[in-house]
């Protein structure tokens, strides 16, 4: 005999959160979010080459 239903979640497992599935309320998606960061990163650190350069 094969039992083709699944088989029960454990009840600790968490409910399931569609809305974390939705698209980020800034910039329209996650890929954006993250180029912006890289972007101010790599702004910051040349900011502070720069300031290092001339005031040293």
């Amino acid at each position: 005999m094969t039992d083709t239903s699944k088989p029960p979640e454990p009840a600790s497992a968490p409910a399931p959160r569609p809305e974390l599935d939705d698209a980020p309320p800034l910039l329209g998606s996650w890929r954006n979010i993250y180029l912006l960061v890289l972007g101010t990163l790599a702004f910051f650190i040349a900011l502070f080459w720069a300031l290092t350069r001339a005031y040293s």
